[in-house]
């Protein structure tokens, strides 16, 4: 949190300082900050059907924009994500009269982000550097949310499996992505492609911890920025 109030402290500034550099016009010296706020949508492949997930970044631009230091923050929510995963209870367990329940998945990744940037005529490279946490785990889903006994849904979905129905992990991620400028001043749209890795992240529906390990990612994002 304190990370992501410092950054908006920055931004606000970089955009008062733009903003004067326009009221002074031609006597302005270039400006030394500008700022970046990219919310996006992106596709993650994985082992048997396509995860999706919302997100953003933002932060600010060094060195002529050749660099881009800020926040990221993107997850994978039930609502958007209607994939079961079938996960059999253990031994002697059952929910609801069976022995094995259907799963949705989520998780939650933020942290830091570097991304070198360079131009090709009007078109903007960066290689987007993810370095942070990474938190997922499976829940009851449906009908299956509506508990037995009336207790809350977390309490039985801990119970059902071993207090390891969630956990977090360390995470790196690398990317390439292309920014594409719009008619509108400051506003590109983009794509890009991305390898996340997480290390030690394991539940009892993902035992071996490879659901998020080792995966590719598509974004798909709207990039609005200083000039």
């Amino acid at each position: 949190m304190k990370y992501a109030i410092l950054l908006f402290a920055l931004l606000t500034f970089s955009l008062g300082t733009n903003a004067q550099d326009a009221a002074t016009n031609a006597t302005a010296k270039p400006r030394k900050i500008g700022w970046f706020l990219t919310p996006e949508y992106s596709s993650m492949f994985l082992n048997d059907h396509i995860g999706n997930a919302v997100g953003f970044s933002m932060g600010i631009k060094l060195f002529k924009d050749h660099l881009k230091i800020g926040y990221y923050n993107y997850g994978r929510s039930g609502p958007i994500n209607p994939h079961t995963i079938n996960t059999p209870l253990p031994a002697g367990m059952t929910y609801k009269g069976k022995s094995s329940i259907d799963l949705r998945a989520d998780h939650g990744a933020f942290g830091l982000m570097l991304a070198p940037a360079w131009r090709f005529s009007n078109v903007e490279f960066d290689i987007p550097v993810y370095i942070g946490s990474f938190g997922a785990g499976f829940y009851l889903a449906g009908d299956d949310r509506k508990t037995p006994d009336g207790r809350r849904v977390s309490a039985w979905e801990n119970e059902l499996f071993e207090g390891k129905d969630a956990a977090f992990a360390g995470m790196f991620e690398v990317g390439v992505r292309a920014l594409i400028p719009t008619k509108i001043n400051g506003v590109q749209w983009g794509v890009g492609v991305h390898y996340l890795t997480i290390q030690d992240w394991s539940t009892y529906a993902n035992p071996s911890g490879d659901f998020y390990k080792n995966k590719f990612r598509a974004s798909f994002f709207v990039n609005f920025g200083s000039k």
